[in-house]
């Protein structure tokens, strides 16, 4: 069903089903008794329960889990939304601002008809990044959309199939984009396209005006379109030699349990596409000031930092910003482990544990304050045995 953003905004799930970074938090999975660590040098007192304490393998991508690793790539070709309008900061993994490829997924990007072009025209993968100024009730609202084709004349063939699609929908003109085809999809919701290279741009904007929302519009393509240009792709038949994992940052995480898409909920990627998946972009500012540069995320999620300073710092920082949310309150720190800092999140209802290690971070929770404990304990032996 096709959906104007606003409703897609009010409707979405706090946390995918796919494992999604919230605001620095993973929903955890316990290994299974056969991959407990058997090895000495666990930190004493640590109890880790059944998770292992070791690195785990990275299997080489395969299939549609290399075009999920480049998707995330393409999430640091992508605008942040308040960059558009400063009042544009709710959003992140909950509305879906992580990686896509075709199927039912996609339907919940663009409208249904526009899914299927993307289909027919085998788009590979799309990375898109949604925030409005409030989560479940919007009054105004962004989504910006980067979809991969085969090559600038499919990406073409695409746009011109999509304006066709259009006709019977009212046109909108976008000031200083005569390229870009744009319609009024419902009242005070634009919709507008435009092919770049391998990429078809979508810009989705709503706001109590058509007018406002095609500003929307226009101020987006003015930000993302130098950003797509400026973004090299990996090439068609390179993209199954993209590496599975990065400097290890995968390997030190919990492996999440999940379908055949691993790439989805094992994933790794950099700060611009962990400010994409946070939901509040005025959380940004403790990763950005610890030099944040790479991202693993599993069943927890490790973060590499500056330097050890820096990670201690974040983890300060991180931990005010969620106590200070209305409902949140610190709860006991792990055995073992008295620098944990441990909260109980009431919007998500659920826990979440961090602690630093050397120069790397790492989040777990979910909703037994018991798993959240032993997984950060268990990455706590992970980093402190491989700094």
């Amino acid at each position: 069903m096709n959906r104007p953003l606003t409703v897609v905004l009010a409707s979405a799930l706090a946390v995918s089903a796919c494992g999604t970074t919230v605001g620095g938090e993973a929903t955890v999975a316990p290994a299974s008794s056969s991959r407990a660590s058997t090895t000495p040098n666990v930190p004493a007192g640590l109890d880790p329960g059944q998770y292992p304490t070791t690195t785990r393998d990275v299997p080489s991508p395969s299939g549609d889990n290399a075009w999920i690793i480049e998707g995330n790539r393409m999430a640091e070709a992508l605008v942040q939304v308040d960059e558009v309008d400063r009042r544009l900061t709710v959003g992140g993994a909950g509305l879906r601002s992580y990686p896509v490829l075709s199927g039912d997924q996609l339907s919940t990007r663009v409208p249904d008809t526009t899914a299927r072009i993307f289909t027919r025209n085998r788009m590979r993968v799309g990375m898109t990044t949604t925030r409005g100024d409030d989560f479940d009730r919007p009054t105004v609202a962004v989504r910006i959309g980067l979809y991969r084709f085969d090559s600038p004349e499919i990406a073409a063939a695409v746009l011109e199939a999509i304006t066709s699609s259009t006709q019977a929908l009212p046109k909108v003109a976008i000031d200083g984009h005569a390229e870009v085809s744009a319609a009024e999809f419902t009242p005070g919701t634009v919709d507008g396209y435009r092919a770049e290279g391998p990429f078809v741009i979508n810009v989705s904007g709503t706001a109590p005006t058509n007018a406002e929302a095609a500003r929307f519009v226009a101020k987006a393509f003015d930000l993302q379109v130098p950003k797509t240009t400026a973004f090299s792709p990996t090439p068609v038949t390179s993209i199954r030699t993209l590496p599975g994992d990065k400097d290890g940052v995968l390997s030190r995480t919990l492996l999440q349990e999940s379908t055949e898409l691993t790439s989805l909920s094992n994933a790794y990627f950099g700060l611009e596409a962990l400010l994409h998946r946070i939901r509040y972009l005025s959380d940004a500012a403790p990763y950005r000031k610890a030099g944040v540069d790479l991202v693993g995320e599993g069943a927890a999620i490790v973060y590499r930092t500056r330097d050890a300073a820096a990670a201690t710092t974040m983890v300060a920082e991180v931990t005010a910003d969620s106590r200070a949310r209305a409902g949140n309150r610190p709860v006991e720190s792990p055995a073992g482990l008295p620098q944990a800092q441990c909260t109980f999140r009431t919007e998500a209802t659920s826990y979440i544990c961090i602690v630093s290690a050397g120069r790397w971070v790492t989040t777990a929770g979910g909703s037994s304050l018991q798993l959240a404990r032993e997984a950060v304990s268990a990455e706590y032996a992970i980093l402190t045995k491989n700094p």
